[in-house]
């Protein structure tokens, strides 16, 4: 007698908790700051870096849209984030990683000057 052989089925694996990227990066104003800082999302790379409207420019992008990317990281174009990884002197690939974990993990974004509330109501 010939018995039918049940499939098996593997236990499916829970998904692993995501890592924070972090990478450390130069002000484009050396003076304010005495060294490298260190970001975990894109946000916090684009306000490393400076003034945002000093950054939005050298990126070429007007200031709205620099501030929308901060806050969704997901309506960056491939484009723009290849000129803030020249920018920051990183991998595009390491910018891309800063979106992703931003996407998967939101958070506010920093204050656009020291001593001033993130959001204006």
């Amino acid at each position: 007698m010939l018995t039918k052989k049940q499939p098996s089925f593997a236990p499916m694996k829970s998904p692993k908790a995501p890592t924070v990227p972090s990478i450390q990066v130069m002000p484009l104003l050396q003076p304010t700051s005495p060294g490298p800082v260190a970001c975990h999302t894109l946000a916090e790379l684009i306000h490393a870096l400076g003034p945002r409207t000093e950054v939005a420019q050298e990126l070429g992008v007007v200031y709205r849209t620099l501030t929308l990317r901060m806050q969704k990281p997901e309506t960056a174009t491939l484009d723009e984030l290849q000129r803030l990884a020249v920018l920051a002197k990183l991998d595009l690939e390491q910018v891309f990683q800063l979106a992703v974990y931003q996407m998967q993990n939101p958070s506010e974004i920093p204050a656009s000057q020291p001593g001033r509330p993130s959001r204006q109501h």
